[in-house]
């Protein structure tokens, strides 16, 4: 006798569940952060792939929450570098020690070795580098740039110069500094039009006194100011100096100079 079928036409079993796939967004989102790439990319491919994955049931969860937490991190990380950066934190030395008169004497030295790193070969340890946009009126200092090579025409010149008592040798005198008007950046041309304005006659004999002409021959006018680089972060300072091309002068030209 033949045997009795199988219900529904064939015999029970039980089957696997199908395998669930990983997340690609979550494996890229990781893979970014891990490598530091496009800013903020990574934070948002995480928070999709989590939203995906929620949806989906897909696995890669892990490694979501491990990209969002990674390069979130990295981004508080720049955030403080930068916050300290900007308020000077940063600066590779104290500030340098004034007069009553607000001159530089004799900058505070680092105990720290290597605080001078970056000075040029026979740097005094009485220098101490500072940002361009830091020195005053009166100050003087030995530039990181060949002034010589500046004598023919603009060239963007380095951020820092190293401050200096006026009785050491040093090759610039800065005789005054200005705030130009913000806003766009108005081109070079006219950048330079304004530093040729402030920095002229009046500006120079304020400092020198009315008998300009008997300064040394040596001395020529030059001035730092503001790049289109240096001006989308906040750069507004004309700082007008005397600089010695050719070498280095001592003491100050200042009119009421001791």
């Amino acid at each position: 006798m033949p045997g009795q079928g199988a219900p529904y036409g064939g015999p029970q079993g039980w089957y696997p569940p199908q395998p669930q796939k990983t997340n690609v967004a979550a494996v890229v989102a990781l893979v970014m952060s891990v490598v530091c790439a496009i800013p903020f990319v990574p934070l948002i491919l995480g928070f999709v792939a989590l939203s995906q994955i929620r949806k989906n049931g897909e696995k890669g969860k892990g490694l979501a929450i491990a990209a969002i937490v990674i390069h979130g991190a990295t981004i508080a990380f720049y955030a403080i570098v930068l916050a300290i950066g900007l308020s000077g934190g940063l600066d590779d030395g104290t500030a340098p020690r004034r007069d009553t008169g607000g001159r530089v004497t004799v900058p505070e030295q680092s105990a720290s070795p290597g605080a001078n790193a970056g000075a040029s070969p026979g740097a005094s340890p009485r220098e101490r580098r500072r940002d361009v946009e830091d020195i005053r009126k009166g100050d003087c200092f030995n530039a990181e740039d060949d002034l010589a090579k500046t004598e023919e025409g603009g060239t963007e010149a380095r951020q820092s110069v190293r401050t200096v008592s006026c009785d050491q040798p040093h090759e610039g005198e800065v005789y005054a500094v200005f705030t130009l008007e913000g806003g766009a950046f108005p081109g070079a041309d006219k950048v330079v039009a304004s530093a040729d304005e402030k920095c002229g006659g009046k500006a120079l004999t304020d400092y020198v006194g009315s008998d300009a002409a008997k300064l040394p021959k040596s001395l020529e006018v030059f001035y730092y100011y503001p790049q289109a680089s240096s001006w989308v972060l906040g750069d507004r300072t004309v700082t007008c100096f005397l600089g010695n091309p050719a070498g280095t002068s001592t003491g100050s030209v200042r009119a009421n100079a001791s």
